[in-house]
């Protein structure tokens, strides 16, 4: 290295990568007021999800669990991205996330930026040294605290961090590139580079575990062009990228020209030019999560985040292997992560996010999705400014100062399953709350119809003591039959604790089946046995805490489901609840249909000192919010694409207080909003006696959903 040209950049915090996990790790910690550089070392941030390998982002909700999309920073992420880029164009997705950075008054990005090396000093990363390839300058990068977000644990092993990989046999997940295709109306001929496998070779590869194409087939409908697992993914990077090459332009050879396919007006839109990678170094951490952890549910003192995608385990072989599946994917239930899997005490500055974090590799079948990556950034991007604040290691930090780390992540809208997180500084809490009107809890209109042939589930809040009415309609007269499982957030392919077995003997025709809750959990999930002969009525998409579904599609529903002569599901006293979304009840008031200007007002007994209000909506947390190609769906994975933004999240809305003095202040006139969480940051401290939160319309003209209103 050269020190004459070094440039040397000084900051509180550098974080390497540019995937989810290093974007939310860097804008949460400028947020917080950290002076943060990002620093990548490709052309584009996203990772995996970009638009130069262009898998969608995926997560706990696409994997059964419901209303458990991924929100914080990366949940405001994809809501803007689905307003600005509704057809999910990855070169937007590029875009979102480039002007979000940008966007951060105290964040420094520098892309195509590769680090080489590392100072070390004391148990301490003291620089990094980096090259930029477009500028040729020589960066030398100081900072307090660095965040290793590269996927690769590149700066943990340059530190000295100890690491696994794979199975301890030199055996990984693979590599995959992706193509994607476009019909022309007129033929395109494709004539195969020399370096592509031939048809012979291909013939031998398809058929086996799974591997069938198709000429309609490409995205990650194709993330089956899996290769690298029985090599190293670091060292033999460029090897695993060039065969994957071979591999994908002889398939699509083999589509063209061998006459078996309907593909002559076809040809190639786009064909990655690096692989997305799924597996290199894990850092031993503080606490490694276990299998027996994810399995139990089991919550931490320093829990921070979750997951919840399958444990999904792909040969090593990848388009090599003759194994009968090309993956097998178990599902689970969402699950903490502590923040101790983010940190190696021997290198007292240094972080861990994305899929290098410290997990059994059973659990990093799971962990390593992106949405839960991304979910890492922002806890590591929260513990970095806890720690730079404090001047304290992560292992310094007292229990407090833990539980004031996990408050600042649920206020920014992170959920953090099964932790009771008391905010005594909510001053809405001490307020009396009403509303201008509330949902009734009872079913809509009649909107259609879905068969039970192949199986289904209902979910529903469970209210103790109380019987559940479900509509269904039999062609003849027949048995239902049905297990009943209880849960604070359910799963609709991965059943939990089992209550009990229900069984019901109906008749042609449209009927109710009921059945009395016994369970002591917040929601119960019906997992109907295959029968023909049966529908579930299903209604307009209205009620958090009711969903339904077939077993074998990813389309969800309202079921008409209701609790005789109970309407309290949905009052205004749940918007002062412990939970922004539905985690342990439904936690939302819902306006009344027929409300045509829904208000809601909180008034205090004296004034109340504040600075932040925070409303966190409803943008219906039961489907998966899609970062790239909408129009590519893998229906085998049950995910529920989003042709819309979400019909029932406010996009007007109207602010107002009066003052301790008496006068009304506007606080925030909102128009085209289209967030899950509303920050309104007062100017200065503002004495208030009460709030009116005026509601105007939703983006799908239905009634407005509010889970949370907290005030600071």
């Amino acid at each position: 290295m050269n020190a004459v040209n070094m440039q040397k950049i000084r900051k509180q915090l550098a974080v390497i990568g540019g995937g989810p996990a290093g974007v939310c790790a860097a804008i949460t910690a400028a947020r917080h007021g950290i002076q943060t550089v990002l620093v990548t070392d490709r052309p584009v941030l996203g990772g995996n999800s970009s638009s130069e390998i262009r898998v969608w982002t995926r997560g706990a909700t696409g994997a059964g669990n419901i209303w458990a999309e991924e929100m914080g920073v990366w949940g405001e992420l994809k809501l803007e991205n689905f307003y600005r880029n509704p057809d999910a164009n990855p070169v937007f997705w590029d875009e979102t996330l480039l002007d979000a950075v940008l966007c951060e008054k105290n964040l420094t990005l520098l892309l195509n930026t590769e680090v080489y090396d590392a100072q070390l000093g004391a148990g301490r990363v003291a620089a990094l040294y980096a090259v930029q390839q477009s500028s040729e300058r020589q960066l030398c990068i100081e900072a307090d605290f660095f965040i290793d977000a590269t996927g690769d644990g590149t700066v943990g092993a340059k530190a000295g961090v100890p690491f696994s990989i794979g199975n301890g046999k030199h055996e990984t997940l693979g590599s995959s590139i992706l193509y994607y295709t476009r019909k022309e109306d007129h033929p395109v001929t494709f004539i195969a580079p020399d370096y592509a496998y031939d048809m012979a070779h291909i013939e031998k590869i398809l058929g086996c575990g799974g591997r069938i194409i198709n000429e309609q087939m490409s995205g990650s409908d194709c993330w089956w062009f899996e290769y690298g697992g029985l090599h190293d993914t670091i060292a033999n990077a460029q090897d695993i990228a060039l065969e994957l090459r071979r591999l994908v332009l002889g398939v699509w050879n083999y589509v063209k020209n061998s006459g078996r396919f309907d593909a002559g007006c076809r040809t190639l839109d786009w064909i990655g030019t690096i692989p997305g990678k799924r597996e290199s170094r894990r850092m031993k951490t503080e606490y490694c999560l276990t299998v027996q952890d994810i399995i139990s549910q089991r919550t931490f003192p320093d829990g921070a985040f979750y997951g919840g995608w399958y444990m999904d385990a792909h040969p090593s072989g990848g388009m090599y292997d003759s194994a009968e599946e090309n993956c097998i994917q178990t599902p689970v239930n969402i699950y903490q992560i502590p923040l101790r899997c983010l940190y190696n005490r021997s290198v007292a500055n240094l972080l861990f996010a994305g899929r290098s974090i410290g997990v059994e590799r059973s659990v990093f079948f799971s962990s390593r999705i992106m949405n839960t990556c991304a979910l890492s950034g922002q806890a590591a991007g929260t513990l970095a400014a806890a720690c730079l604040c404090a001047g304290k290691a992560p292992a310094e930090l007292d229990g407090r100062e833990i539980e004031a780390i996990r408050r600042t992540l649920v206020r920014d809208d992170m959920l953090i399953p099964g932790a009771v997180i008391e905010d005594r500084g909510d001053l809405a809490r001490q307020a009396a709350i009403w509303a201008s009107s509330v949902h009734d809890a009872g079913p809509g209109n009649t909107t259609g119809q879905i068969s039970l042939k192949d199986g289904g589930f209902a979910a529903f809040p469970a209210v103790h003591g109380r019987s559940i009415r479900i509509e269904v309609c039999a062609e003849r007269a027949t048995t239902l039959r049905a297990r009943c499982a209880a849960a604070d957030l359910p799963n609709r392919l991965n059943a939990g604790a089992e209550t009990t077995s229900l069984q019901w003997e109906i008749r042609a025709g449209t009927q109710t089946v009921e059945a009395e809750i016994t369970s002591e959990s917040q929601f119960c999930l019906w997992s109907f046995e295959p029968n023909p002969l049966v529908s579930l009525a299903v209604c307009e998409r209205v009620r958090v805490g009711f969903l339904c579904g077939q077993n074998n599609m990813p389309e969800v529903y309202e079921p008409r489901a209701w609790y005789p002569e109970f309407s309290s599901l949905y009052s205004a006293e749940q918007m002062l609840s412990a939970e922004s979304r539905p985690w342990g009840g439904v936690n939302a008031w819902i306006a009344a249909p027929e409300d045509a200007c829904p208000q809601v007002y909180l008034r205090w007994e004296k004034a109340i000192d504040a600075q932040e209000i925070l409303l966190y909506l409803d943008p219906d947390l039961a489907m998966e919010l899609p970062s790239s190609h909408a129009s590519h769906w893998e229906k085998s994975h049950l995910f529920a694409a989003r042709t819309s933004m979400p019909p029932q999240l406010v996009s007007e809305l109207m602010l107002t207080a009066e003052l301790e003095n008496g006068e009304t202040a506007l606080l925030a006139a909102l128009h085209d909003q289209h967030q899950r969480l509303i920050r309104v940051r007062l100017s200065g401290t503002q004495r208030l006696r009460s709030l009116r939160v005026e509601l105007g319309k939703t983006w799908g003209g239905l009634p407005p959903v509010i889970y949370k209103i907290s005030v600071y």
